[in-house]
């Protein structure tokens, strides 16, 4: 329904062309019909009749704008019978006095409240009287069938203030029976919110519990099996290095005594044991290599993901056959034959292979199944909370009939659900419910809905911030996890690599090379055939040529005579001979004597 004073002044727009024509200047009431007639837009002149605008042309009421057909909607008030008797009477009504027949004072007509569509007045609003003392001076009287208007009283039947009556049994019974069942529906609510908020909060720290033993143990075990591997590869690379320098200081020994008579005795021996050392060194690397690629992998897997990808680079079988070449796509046929040869684990890396996907689905699995769980305790905790809450809206829009309203509802395109003083209705109820205000209704009407659901707002607010706190919790763990876990494998490999490659220099010094090493500016760093030293591994790893220059070692021994394997030049740290160096030494093993 709309009320009176809210029409008046707004203006009138056409639909047909969307032209502003007039505003409305008062409302035209037939009192005797109940009924609103139409809307004055334009006063009688002295040679002028006044135009009006009949109900039946009102298209749509709005906030702002009533709309209308056409110009043509707006007509002369005598042309409308009805109106044009209304407007002959000159009835005034504002500030008439309302009496019962009974001769019970309603008080002092102020407006009134009609329907939009069919113009049927529904009731008026009043000032003083005798409901006026609790309602804040205003009060809603229901229009009657009829309203007999004098000259300074309206007059209404006896039934019409009953109908002004709340009618659950007094004010104040009703607020207290409605207030103790609501009380009581709000801590069943609240109970209930509880309860689940607890069973949720119990869900996610068993859930966080569980994901983050299963962190640990996945931790634990993982770097056990890194630190076993790489303790494995430092034992064996340690254990060759010393084995091959004994092997080596035993055979330059043997070499020195027995050079003059066997050289090349020696040479072999010594390329004997060279070929050992660097086949030692290499089947450490290759155990180590495939022993954390296993650990860490499954070769079934490994198999799986090595088909139709490209190596990256060449892949040697233990013969020092080539397998495959750099960029050559990888068949089953290859995959069965690395797999027979025992080299699937170097395949695997040389396709690009990461050692740690198990790891990374692990952690997707357990981040999944947290993150299930928390959406399942929230969803149930979502639909006690809503059951709960739909439960109590549901009782007290059943306790607010019949309850007096004491502060006009509207909707949200002004249309007014309930006036201040009115008394709620089932068509009241029905047009709450149409428009969706039925907490406002119920927050006019002095119901403490509004509180009940503020209360299980703020605990479901509550629950959830937890549910988040914990998720955050378990991601965080997550992270954390993987981060060092990262970390620490990148470590122990840097660590084995960095072991291999001392192997590979401390064998490369003192040899000569193959082919001449450059450094990018094209700079000669070593010829063909002059010794690797310190200062070229340094200049070389400057470089970033330091693995050309290892890959260019000479490892097998010349066939040198007594007389070449004699250097030219002492080196700095042997016994300086020159003309009387022989006397002095023996003079020196004399006096020793």
């Amino acid at each position: 329904m709309r009320k009176g004073s809210d029409v008046i002044d707004k203006v009138v727009v056409t639909s047909d062309k969307g032209q502003k024509i007039q505003r409305i200047l008062d409302l035209i009431f037939d009192h005797k019909r109940n009924q609103l007639l139409g809307f004055l837009v334009e006063e009688k002149g002295l040679f002028r009749d006044a135009k009006v605008i009949p109900i039946q042309e009102v298209q749509a009421i709005g906030s702002d704008a009533i709309i209308v057909k056409s110009k043509e909607s707006v007509v002369k008030a005598h042309r409308v019978p009805a109106i044009k008797e209304i407007l002959h009477q000159n009835i005034v009504l504002r500030g008439t006095r309302i009496l019962t027949t009974e001769g019970l004072y309603l008080g002092g007509l102020v407006d009134l409240f009609f329907d939009e569509h069919s113009g049927l007045v529904e009731g008026y609003e009043v000032s003083g009287g005798v409901f006026a003392d609790a309602y804040s001076g205003r009060s809603f009287v229901p229009a009657p069938e009829a309203l007999i208007i004098g000259d300074d009283v309206a007059f209404v039947p006896p039934e019409t203030a009953q109908m002004m009556e709340e009618q659950v049994g007094g004010i104040r019974g009703a607020v207290q029976a409605t207030e103790d069942r609501l009380q009581e529906s709000a801590q069943t609510a609240n109970r209930r919110l509880q309860s689940a908020s607890q069973n949720a909060g119990e869900q996610l720290q068993s859930s966080v519990e569980n994901v983050n033993r299963r962190l640990q143990s996945a931790s634990q075990n993982a770097g056990e099996q890194l630190q076993s591997s790489v303790e494995n590869v430092n034992r064996r690379l340690q254990s060759a290095s010393q084995n091959a320098g004994e092997q080596l200081q035993s055979s330059v020994e043997n070499v020195n005594r027995r050079l003059q008579s066997a050289s090349q005795n020696a040479g072999e021996q010594l390329q004997a044991a060279t070929d050992a050392t660097s086949s030692k060194l290499q089947d450490l690397n290759r155990d180590a290599a495939a022993s954390l690629t296993n650990n860490l992998v499954d070769p079934a897997e490994q198999k799986v993901y090595v088909i139709g990808k490209h190596v990256e680079r060449d892949v040697l079988t233990p013969d020092g056959s080539v397998l495959l070449l750099q960029g050559q796509s990888v068949t089953l046929v290859d995959a069965e034959a690395a797999e027979r040869l025992g080299i699937l684990d170097e395949l695997y890396r040389a396709t690009g292979g990461s050692l740690t996907a198990n790891i990374t689905r692990n952690l997707q699995a357990a981040t999944e199944s947290t993150s299930n769980r928390i959406g399942s305790a929230t969803m149930s905790s979502a639909a006690n909370l809503r059951q709960s809450v739909n439960g109590l809206a549901a009782q007290a829009i059943q306790q607010v009939r019949g309850r007096r309203v004491l502060q006009t509802v509207r909707a949200d395109d002004g249309l007014i659900i309930a006036a201040s003083g009115q008394i709620v209705t089932e068509s009241v109820l029905a047009r709450a419910q149409t428009y969706g205000k039925q907490a406002e209704l119920l927050n006019a009407a002095g119901l403490v809905a509004t509180a009940v659901r503020s209360t299980t707002s703020d605990t479901w607010l509550e629950t959830k911030v937890q549910l988040r706190q914990g998720a955050s919790v378990a991601q965080e763990n997550l992270n954390t996890f993987w981060q060092a876990l990262k970390q620490k494998a990148e470590m122990l490999q840097r660590r084995s690599t960095r072991a291999m490659r001392k192997q590979r220099i401390e064998l490369a010094l003192g040899r000569p090379v193959t082919r001449v090493i450059l450094d990018p500016e094209d700079n000669v760093i070593l010829n063909v055939g002059e010794l690797i030293t310190h200062c070229a591994v340094r200049q070389a790893e400057e470089s970033g040529v330091l693995n050309i220059l290892l890959s260019s070692v000479y490892i097998k021994e010349p066939e040198i005579s007594a007389q070449e394997l004699r250097a030219q030049k002492h080196g700095m740290a042997a016994l300086s001979h020159h003309d009387n160096g022989r006397s002095q030494l023996e003079a020196k093993s004399i006096t020793i004597n």
